[in-house]
Order: C-alpha cells, then structure tokens, then sequence
C-alpha cells in the first residue's frame, strides 16, 4: 500500500487571527463546523454521526468526517496545518470509509491550497 499525505501545511502572509479567520470561512463556506479542541486546534466536522454510525461508509454524502486545524504563527509567515490522518474513515467506515475520507481531505486541502492563492496569502505549501 502507498503512503499518501495525511496533511497539508500553508505558509500564508499576515498573522495567526487573519489565518484562522481565513480557514473558518473556507470550512463554514462549506458546511463544516467548527469545534474549538481542548490542545488549541479547531476540529472542523461534517456529515451526520449518528447516519455514519449507522451505516458506515454507505452514508454516502453524509459520511462523518472531522478536518483537524492548527494556525502557528512564526517570525514572518504563518503556518496553517490540516491534518486528518492515515486511518481517517476507517472506525466507522472500514476501508470504503477510509477512502471515501481520504479523496474528501485531499480534494479540500487542494481547495484550501487554491483559494488561498487566489486571494493572495499563500507562499508555500507542505504535505506530508
């Protein structure tokens, strides 16, 4: 099995307030909410858990998915880290899930890569 990135991270121009207002209109636009994590990340969630307890990955359009965010501010940049991980979908949704999560994450961080571009802010982007 090959290794895919299980996160993105942003280099943007401006500091943290502006990133983290950047990334919640990005989520929020939409249709994810936000959930403020105890460690200072943003947990973006979207779909229904109770369907995807359920159902699983036959959820379809529902399928609970959880977009974990950090904004850390350096020098000159700041950092926008999105995260969901390798085994993001698979409790709930087995390997069906897993991909389903996983074509979702990467089609959002491109997004997330695309439109900070357009509007100016993004220098540099990661993925890991």
């Amino acid at each position: 099995m090959r290794s895919r990135p299980a996160s993105v991270v942003c280099v943007v121009r401006g500091g943290a307030q502006e990133a983290r207002a950047l990334v919640e209109e990005f989520f929020t636009s939409r249709g994810w909410t936000p959930r403020a994590q105890v460690d200072g990340t943003i947990a973006y969630e979207h779909g229904s858990r109770r369907r995807t307890i359920l159902l699983g990955a036959l959820a379809g359009r529902r399928f609970f998915l959880t977009a974990v965010t950090e904004v850390r501010e350096g020098d000159h940049a700041t950092e926008i880290h999105y995260r969901w991980g390798p085994g993001a979908g698979l409790a709930l949704g087995g390997t069906i899930g897993r991909s389903r999560a996983e074509r979702v994450h990467t089609q959002l961080a491109a997004e997330l890569e695309a439109q900070l571009e357009r509007s100016g802010h993004l220098l540099q982007v990661r993925r890991r």
